[in-house]
């Protein structure tokens, strides 16, 4: 809901990195394995002549990148695997 993330970031801030970090400690905790998905949101869109790749300096330029973002370190943080 990348509307409604700019107009509720801490909304969005609890769905994508606080329960995101949630599942992340339970699979942590069980030893599972947790997919994060993310998005090319936290990515500024300013590079030119190839697609992004996961190693890429992340630029996130609104609320929805930015808490996809913020989950995503939620999830490596808490999760090794």
């Amino acid at each position: 809901d990348v509307d409604g993330a700019e107009s509720d970031e801490a909304a969005a801030l609890a769905g994508n990195r606080d329960a995101a970090l949630n599942v992340a400690r339970a699979a942590e905790a069980e030893g599972a394995r947790m997919v994060y998905v993310s998005t090319d949101y936290v990515f500024d869109g300013t590079l030119t002549g190839r697609p992004y790749v996961e190693s890429d300096p992340t630029a996130p330029i609104g609320a929805y990148g930015r808490t996809k973002l913020a989950g995503e370190e939620a999830v490596a943080s808490a999760c090794t695997n």
